[in-house]
């Protein structure tokens, strides 16, 4: 089937409509609307702002029909996320990808509180960043490029930021909407949301409260694996439908207070819980892209529960606002993974004769408090500045164990006590000071200088016991990183409607203290890496230089949008993980990579009635140098980058007879193909890229804020399925067998909403 022409949808909508003889273009001639974003952390036009931003307000996430975070990253250039599944998820920004180390390269907020987990199984797949539901968010911005000055050490490839909608302390307000919709060779799905606002007093103080659920079936079907294949499913196996069921439910509440003499309090609570009923992952073999399902003898339910308190304080004075920002994050993991093909792979043929059943259970805690105080400037002159103080401490526990499962000694005459069990302490404490100022040269000429001084310091316990842990052990261990973030910037204001701008700027990275790794086993086979002992303990930072170049224009009287960028980037001493042949994996430093690419945003005005945008985004990221102890090679691409991605979507709007409204919209969006592994041997080394296209038919009454809404959709119209992660076991990968998670397959549904 070929995807419908893009330029096809207003003539095709029009013969639909000219044929009923109601149908008229409602749209007006002028300039693609701006959105504000606070990406310097204070709220500015996106056309004036000299970095490179993406963002996406309510309605167009809304008209995106948006639920996860892999939606955003399908229609944002140079964004790609790794997602194993809802919650799941790693953020690579500019191919700055790197599956090691104690956190990630991409800054990762809600408001103004980080919400990447931070600890040393902060990248591991399963215990990802969280999926924020998309309900009661103003808009979503993605910040390309290291934002470590105003953001932070994670950021040094980027950062993404939700802004939720605030309390309105005047008027008085509420959305609702329901969603049902069913997912090809999968079940039924069911989703609501709805939020109010309610002003408590006149212009001093507002509540709004927001309350979320969704219930969806799955599309995976779950085989028990043959007795003594692990490649295979067991003849005459029952068939369990549909297991990577999701059940989502969360609440945010906020409280906005007026003191008076330009004090502000806003206090707010956001709590999610989600369960999903399976991994959203196939088995290959013997399953496929075109054959969704599972082989397992376990059952592998996850628990997320995530919960989020802010108090913002702000002080408004004649020349600047003072902003104070508290948070405490909290999120647990609770996961069970089939554990039955690695325990047989490890066993067979003896004692292990056959396939038993077991399992490996996971907790995982962050808790995180985050303070900062900045002062933002408003000047009457040249000069305007930022400036603050940032603290952030963590508290990681761990904890897991393959017990030795019911039966399994008496069936093959062995006396195991335990297969493993462990528990981790993790801590880290960030703090930092930052500053970034800009002048105005001349009129057309903006400079701009930043710095962020920083300390870091982590710790961990960790104890262990059991068969493949070699008996018990514990080992603690630190670790202490101090530097500097610099950045400048250069903006040219060309004419009205183009900008030019240049940036240099640093990104990054702590070090921090390594999975314990003997020393009597593995000191050794280290030295042969060219590395010290000491590389068992520690990692050291990595840190990279970007150097990019990008333009803001409007054109056609404004109608038409057109911005882009490019970049090189220098990334020094590089965190890679390490499989070591003594039995342990390590976090090292090796060598330097390189990133080079561009993007491109473009939104077109066509007509009265048609509204068209583009996406386009390269990189190549490749590593400088061969990487000792993987089989990864000077050259080689890292790892989940796809050297091209974009998206397309038109949009057109109509009026139905006098009162009423209608709206299409087709969008087509393209992910490159890309390394899962740097082992060339490995048949999981490559995966393919692949598009996916989604059409939208809407109608609602004529007005700014409708009584209500009607939207009919199809996701995945092709019904393509594509790989969207290579996610790493809790247990162990074998060889010859992996997980592949994969993207929802085609869903069609209804959407009703109202405003009052």
């Amino acid at each position: 089937m070929r995807p419908p022409s893009i330029r096809a949808l207003p003539a095709a909508i029009s013969l639909i409509c000219g044929g009923l003889g109601w149908c008229q273009a409602q749209a007006q001639d002028g300039p693609v609307e701006q959105v504000l974003v606070t990406a310097q952390k204070r709220s500015e036009a996106l056309q004036s702002v000299p970095l490179s931003v993406t963002a996406l307000d309510w309605r167009e996430l809304e008209h995106m029909g948006v639920e996860h975070l892999s939606d955003i990253a399908r229609q944002t250039p140079g964004l790609t996320v790794v997602s194993s599944g809802p919650g799941q998820n790693i953020l690579i920004v500019r191919g700055i990808s790197s599956v090691a180390g104690t956190a990630g390269t991409v800054g990762y907020y809600l408001d103004d509180t980080p919400i990447a987990a931070s600890s040393n199984a902060s990248l591991l797949s399963l215990r990802g960043l969280i999926d924020p539901a998309i309900f009661d968010i103003a808009r979503v911005e993605v910040l390309r490029g290291p934002q470590g000055t105003l953001y932070g050490s994670s950021s040094m490839g980027g950062t993404v930021k939700y802004v939720s909608t605030q309390p309105d302390l005047n008027q008085r307000s509420g959305t609702a909407s329901v969603v049902l919709s069913h997912t090809q060779d999968g079940g039924w799905n069911k989703e609501g949301n709805a939020s109010i606002n309610v002003p408590l007093s006149d212009s001093v103080a507002a509540l709004r409260i927001g309350i979320y659920y969704r219930d969806q079936d799955g599309y995976i079907d779950r085989y028990p694996v043959a007795a003594n294949n692990i490649l295979a499913i067991a003849p005459g196996g029952a068939r369990t439908s549909n297991v990577n069921t999701e059940q989502t439910k969360g609440a945010r509440i906020a409280l906005r207070v007026n003191l008076g003499e330009g004090l502000v309090a806003t206090a707010s609570l956001y709590y999610q819980h989600m369960l999903l009923g399976a991994p959203f992952q196939i088995d290959v073999p013997p399953g496929s892209l075109d054959r969704l399902i599972q082989t397992r003898l376990v059952a592998e339910p996850s628990v997320q529960n995530s919960s989020l308190s802010n108090l913002t304080l702000r002080k408004s004075f004649e020349r600047y606002e003072l902003v104070s920002s508290t948070s405490y994050y909290d999120r647990r993991v609770s996961v069970d993974e089939d554990a039955s093909k690695v325990l047989y792979y490890f066993f067979s043929p003896k004692p292990q004769t056959s396939v038993y059943p077991g399992r490996m259970h996971g907790d995982y805690i962050n808790r995180e408090f985050t303070q900062e105080v900045r002062v933002v400037s408003d000047f009457t002159g040249p000069l305007q500045m930022i400036a603050g103080a940032y603290y952030h401490h963590v508290d990681a526990p761990l904890a897991s164990s393959i017990p030795v499962p019911d039966g399994y000694n008496n069936q093959f005459g062995t006396s195991y006590d335990s297969f493993f069990q462990g528990a981790r302490q993790a801590t880290v404490r960030e703090t930092a000071l930052f500053a970034e100022g800009s002048y105005q040269v001349t009129p057309a000429w903006i400079a701009r200088l930043g710095v962020r001084a920083f300390r870091v310091n982590q710790g961990f316990a960790q104890q262990g016991d059991g068969f493949f842990n070699g008996g018990p052990s514990a080992i603690t261990g630190t670790s202490r990183d101090r530097g500097y973030n610099p950045k400048f910037n250069l903006s040219w204001q060309a004419t009205p409607d183009a900008m030019l701008y240049a940036t240099v700027s640093k990104g990054y990275r702590p070090g921090g203290p390594n999975n314990p790794a003997p020393a009597a086993l593995c000191a050794k086979e280290v030295a042969t890496l060219g590395l010290s002992e000491s590389a068992l303990r520690t990692f050291s930072p990595d840190t990279l230089w970007n150097y990019e170049a990008g333009a803001k224009t409007q054109w056609l009287n404004k109608r038409l949008t057109l911005n882009g960028s490019l970049y090189s980037i220098d990334w020094s001493k590089v965190q890679q993980q390490i499989v070591l042949q003594c039995g342990f994996n390590i976090t090292a430093n090796f060598g330097s990579a390189r990133s080079k690419g561009g993007e491109l945003e473009a939104a077109f005005q066509a007509t009265r009635a048609l509204t068209l945008r583009a996406t386009a985004g390269y990189v190549s990221a490749v590593l400088n140098n061969d990487v000792p102890g993987t089989g990864a090679k000077q050259g080689d691409t890292l790892l989940d980058v796809p050297r091209w991605s974009g998206s397309v979507a038109a949009e057109y709007n109509w009026t139905l007879g006098a009162n009423y409204a209608g709206f299409g919209r087709l969008d087509a969006t393209y992910t490159g193909s890309a390394n899962a592994l740097y082992d060339r041997s490995s048949p999981f080394y490559r995966h393919a890229g692949f598009a996916q296209v989604n059409l939208k038919l809407g109608w609602q009454p004529i007005g700014k804020n409708p009584r209500w809404t009607a939207t009919v959709f199809v996701d995945n119209l092709l019904d393509k399925i594509g790989q969207t992660g290579l996610p790493v076991a809790l247990f162990a990968d074998l060889p010859d067998t992996r997980r592949i998670a994969v993207n929802r397959p085609r869903t069609m549904g209804l959407k009703l909403g109202t405003t009052f």
